[in-house]
């Protein structure tokens, strides 16, 4: 089963969010409360890497401690900037050598199709096509796990090799030139232009000649990336089903169902689902994604905002019943109920942290805030408005200007009926991460997120 086969990705990989107590809050903003660093893993494949550049990007012991390390006191916040930009540079610098290599093989790809329409044997090509779609898919994982939004032709390249492999079913499909689409051939040539002209890449050497001269380059990144991506458990059975949401197309309890507390209208959202699922099937049925793997990600968009949605009414009823609740709790409930309240939304950040970050910062203050300060009502304000908004972007303008929802908590609550609700919140999305396995729903928001 597909969902077990893409798992989501270990934290040992990825971005980690950090909630912790800092000193001098009053100096310190909540974007430093709950901060973003890369795991020393990544940071170390990073470093690591060797590129076509001729001065290399290398980190220091000091350097990688600040970008493994989160922010605890104000002193930490020093120099900060300066080390994630240079991070940022050598992560351009190892985009500008992948394309190098995946312009390079280009060529060679096309030669097997060629053999293939000309009545060659796929037997032949089946290891090398093996072989090219793993480095295909350890690059692309490369810059997903490092939240970089890296280039289209990364992503084609990977389609019309997952296509090739596939020929049989898929050879009506190709057009005469499949390897001239624009993310294949002006935007991968412009970028590498631009490489050239911020010195990532000598100007007086062609690609063939770097690839001639220093073959030790592609040798080094395929190795560091399989000692350091988990290709095998995420990307090598993929299907483009998945990556086009297809185990969503059919399921309107998860998307639509009745979150307690709220009363939400979704009927128009639902149509519009609906419509979309049609798209997208005769999308994918038709092959459209060989030549035009960007060509249809209104789905991908919809499912995204749909998502992000039920993620601001969970937590907008969370914060609700809170507020009601804190000024009669005792400390022991207070620290149960508020202990729980972070294990779910950490449970929601599965799906939520990659691609809003809205939810991210009203998490991040409601952390910073909690315990000492425990006045919601300005979350309670801001997360309202923005499920409001929301809403009339997923089901358009009421006619009589009235909201799509209404929330109604009773002011007799028990202590286990927040529970209750709490386990709701995080069930829904564990039964979206059954569904829908975390890391493929971030591999097609990844896809969403370069085509935009």
């Amino acid at each position: 089963m597909m969902a077990n086969n893409c798992i989501f990705l270990s934290l040992h990989y990825i971005l980690t969010a950090n909630f912790m107590m800092i000193e001098s809050t009053s100096k310190v903003s909540p974007s430093y409360y709950v901060d973003n660093t890369f795991t020393p893993l990544h940071v170390d494949t990073v470093n690591n890497l060797v590129t076509y550049n001729q001065n290399e990007i290398k980190f220091s012991d000091k350097e990688r401690t600040f970008l493994t390390t989160p922010v605890r006191t104000y002193n930490d916040t020093k120099d900060r900037k300066t080390v994630f930009e240079k991070f940022d540079k050598k992560i351009e610098d190892i985009k500008c050598t992948c394309s190098v290599i995946v312009k390079s093989k280009l060529a060679y790809l096309s030669n097997i199709l060629e053999g293939l329409q000309s009545g060659g044997a796929i037997e032949v090509a089946k290891d090398k096509l093996t072989e090219l779609k793993e480095e295909a898919g350890l690059i692309v994982l490369m810059f997903q796990i490092g939240r970089v939004k890296a280039g289209k032709w990364f992503w084609s390249f990977y389609f019309k090799i997952m296509a090739i492999i596939e020929y049989e079913v898929n050879k009506d499909y190709f057009e005469k030139t499949p390897f001239r689409e624009e993310e294949l051939q002006s935007s991968i040539t412009n970028f590498l232009n631009y490489c050239k002209e911020n010195n990532y890449l000598p100007n007086y050497r062609t690609e063939s000649d770097l690839l001639l001269k220093n073959s030790i380059v592609p040798i080094n990144i395929f190795q560091e990336l399989r000692a350091s991506v988990d290709y095998d458990n995420v990307m090598q059975n993929i299907s483009i089903e998945y990556l086009y949401l297809k185990p969503l197309w059919d399921e309107h309890e998860l998307l639509f169902g009745e979150i307690a507390g709220s009363i939400v209208e979704w009927r128009p959202t639902i149509k519009r689902h609906a419509v979309e699922v049609d798209k997208t099937k005769k999308y994918v049925e038709n092959r459209q994604w060989i030549p035009k793997p960007f060509g249809h990600l209104s789905y991908h968009k919809l499912i995204k905002q749909i998502i992000n949605t039920r993620a601001y009414i969970f937590l907008w009823v969370m914060l609700v019943i809170f507020d009601k609740k804190m000024p009669n709790m005792d400390a022991n409930s207070f620290n149960t109920i508020f202990t729980q309240t972070t294990n779910t939304l950490n449970t929601v950040f599965e799906f939520i942290a990659y691609s809003d970050p809205f939810f991210y910062d009203i998490v991040t203050e409601y952390h910073w805030t909690m315990p000492e300060d425990t006045n919601l009502g300005n979350l309670i304000a801001r997360i309202s408005v923005r499920a409001k908004d929301s809403l009339v972007e997923l089901n358009g303008r009421n006619s009589d200007e009235s909201d799509w929802i209404s929330i109604n908590v009773s002011d007799e609550l028990s202590n286990d009926t927040m529970m209750e609700f709490l386990n709701e919140f995080a069930d829904n999305f564990k039964q979206l991460k059954a569904k829908l396995s975390p890391f493929c729903y971030v591999l097609a928001m990844y896809i969403l997120n370069e085509g935009e």
